[in-house]
């Protein structure tokens, strides 16, 4: 739902009823994964984002229309062995199956209002979707149709859920299946060095939903009117001070760009002793043989050498800065789906 806010929230803000269908079931091959949504406006004429590569969409929407029609939740699934004509079967091959129901703020203006706060500020929080009612855990509050459900205890699971869990799923509950969906930050890319590799690279990654933080202490680098795409935040100081104002996750990602060594062993110190999902330098083999020795004199071993991606980037046969940034971002996007495929 995060990738689709910065359209949607006019929608919201303009008080435009429209139904969300949310991929609740997805086999691979399949183009779009669990948690995708679609989101539709009740005459079916506008709509915003995806379920699929557009092979099933129309059946969607169509459906999307009678749920907003009548606010009842449905289901569609395709597949193989789905039962509809050629003409909105997955051409991959693949299997998913859709939920579909009136965007939960509709009944409920003031759980529409904190939701679109959460989304605006990318904080983190859980909407529960049940039986036409609907919730949202955000830290210790809870906004919404709760008392409605508490008495089943759906509140208590899908505080477990927020607790240890990521992503969207759907459980049965109490005799009907109810959405949990976590709505989280989105990855963040962080990229030391603002020169001409990197004003590509922020705009592949906020493509990509990612957000953007760039840091260089050269003035003449850091300057927002250089960037087409400017980035989320542009931070003219030494990686090792603006690094203070962040705390790194397992899901942040660091591209050090510069290749100079005063300014990117900065962040790799800083970045490998944290959990950090992804870790790149930009330099060739003999640079980074030497990177190696500087940061064992910082007492990292070989464990901590590995997780350091160097050369940069898959390798494309990149010549352009634009070359260079793609197969980053490349390199980016794989190690991530590497790692989420282990977890699904």
């Amino acid at each position: 739902m995060q990738e689709i806010w910065p359209l949607l929230k006019h929608w919201v803000s303009d008080g435009v009823p429209f139904a969300l269908a949310t991929v609740v079931e997805a086999s691979r091959p399949s183009p779009r994964g669990v948690g995708s949504v679609l989101a539709v406006q009740s005459d079916g004429d506008a709509f915003i984002g995806s379920v699929s590569a557009g092979c099933v969409e129309s059946e969607v929407i169509e459906a999307a229309k009678a749920c907003m029609a009548d606010g009842e939740v449905r289901w569609l699934s395709f597949g193989p062995d789905s039962g509809f004509p050629w003409e909105v079967s997955l051409s991959c091959g693949g299997r998913i199956r859709v939920r579909i129901e009136p965007f939960a703020g509709l009944s409920d203006p003031d759980l529409g209002k904190q939701l679109s706060s959460l989304l605006d500020a990318q904080d983190r929080g859980l909407l529960v979707s049940h039986n036409g009612r609907h919730f949202l855990l955000e830290h210790d509050e809870i906004w919404g149709t709760e008392r409605s459900v508490d008495s089943t205890g759906l509140i208590e699971r899908a505080k477990e859920h927020y607790r240890t869990a990521e992503g969207t799923t759907e459980i049965e509950w109490d005799g009907a299946p109810a959405l949990l969906r976590v709505l989280s930050r989105p990855k963040r890319l962080f990229v030391v060095g603002a020169a001409h590799i990197a004003i590509h690279l922020v705009g592949f990654a906020q493509s990509l939903g990612f957000a953007t933080i760039v840091i260089d202490p050269r003035e003449s680098y850091a300057r927002e009117d250089r960037f087409p795409n400017p980035p989320d935040a542009l931070i003219c100081e030494w990686p090792k001070h603006a690094l203070e104002k962040y705390s790194i996750t397992g899901s942040d990602c660091l591209a050090a760009m510069t290749h100079d060594p005063k300014i990117d062993d900065e962040a790799l110190n800083v970045f490998l002793r944290s959990d950090s999902e992804y870790i790149g330098a930009l330099g060739s083999r003999k640079s980074h043989a030497a990177r190696l020795k500087r940061l064992g004199k910082l007492g990292f071993k070989d464990d901590s050498f590995s997780r350091i991606h160097a050369p940069v980037g898959i390798d494309i046969g990149s010549e352009t800065p634009a070359e260079i940034a793609l197969s980053v971002m490349a390199e980016i996007v794989k190690k991530s789906n590497q790692k989420h495929s282990v977890t699904r």
